[in-house]
């Protein structure tokens, strides 16, 4: 039955690694491919696809080549898109926080949130390279999972105090034509902001739903007074499923952008017929595409808010 059990979950690993490339490779090509997406707004979100990429990346080597590095990177790529997850909420809370709204877009431009986005990935690699030669138990079953529930759990905060921020948005009496193009730009923005909320919060739940296990697990470990080799058969099968469900985060996401963002859907359409479309529409620009594009965010207008 263990032997079953095994080998069951080690060709799961694989299937689930497989489809989850493919899928967030797919994901990447249509946010990087699509001119609607590949704007400053979208910008953690496209840092998510990448670190959801390296995961089954980084599983199918270290399947065939054992090395501490590609392990931390695989370690490093977990914690940049819970990251990430964080970022969107600080952002979203500094776009609704930065008044006017030509001020945010001057100051959160297309180059630093690219600088911020490698500083994910330099922090997270600072983290988790010297983790993983310094391995203790304390370390590996403790520290490690205190933070990634700690980060999930501020990232959910954050979360909660923007959309009560958006609820509790009063429009300001405006007599002036200027004012009222103010205002209509910060509707806009709370309309996109409340939108993209919605989506990521979907995307969180799934990876609380996700970690959970795996850190309570790690945590039991650590407080059982044994080490991983000397707990039960049993409860190593079930570890190995727990990191099976963590790796589904990273497979469920690309379903998650294909859901709740349109532009992801007519992308995915476009690449998929993207010779038939080219030649029903020679002229594949059309006006609102503009509209998405640049580094102003206050011209962006969400067409499915």
């Amino acid at each position: 039955m263990n032997g079953w059990a095994w080998q069951a979950t080690s060709i799961a690993e694989q299937v689930g690694s497989s489809v989850t490339f493919v899928g967030n490779l797919l994901a990447l090509t249509i946010f990087l491919w699509t001119k609607k997406l590949r704007i400053k707004y979208y910008a953690f979100v496209i840092n998510l696809v990448i670190a959801n990429l390296f995961d089954p990346t980084m599983t199918f080597i270290l399947q065939y080549y054992d090395n501490d590095i590609l392990l931390a990177l695989l370690r490093t790529s977990f914690f940049v898109a819970e990251l990430n997850l964080l970022a969107i909420a600080v952002n979203r809370l500094l776009a609704l926080s930065i008044t006017p709204p030509a001020r945010y877009d001057s100051l959160v431009t297309s180059g630093r949130l690219f600088v911020v986005c490698i500083l994910l990935w330099l922090i997270s690699a600072a983290i988790y390279l010297p983790s993983t030669y310094v391995f203790t138990k304390v370390t590996i079953r403790l520290v490690r999972p205190v933070i990634t529930l700690t980060i999930l759990v501020v990232t959910a905060v954050l979360y909660y105090i923007v959309f009560l921020k958006i609820s509790r948005y009063t429009p300001p009496l405006a007599s002036t034509p200027a004012l009222k193009d103010a205002d209509e730009v910060t509707r806009t923005r709370m309309r996109q902001t409340r939108y993209m909320m919605v989506t990521v919060t979907i995307i969180l739940v799934s990876s609380l739903i996700c970690w959970l296990p795996f850190c309570c697990a790690n945590v039991y470990i650590y407080f059982s007074g044994k080490y991983y080799r000397g707990q039960t058969e049993e409860f190593k099968i079930t570890f190995t499923a727990f990191i099976l469900l963590l790796k589904f985060n990273s497979l469920i996401n690309p379903f998650i952008y294909w859901w709740r963002i349109s532009e992801f859907r007519d992308g995915l359409k476009r690449l998929v017929c993207c010779h038939c479309i080219r030649r029903q529409n020679p002229d594949e620009d059309d006006p609102d595409v503009e509209l998405y594009g640049g580094d102003n965010f206050s011209n962006t207008i969400d067409s499915h808010v």
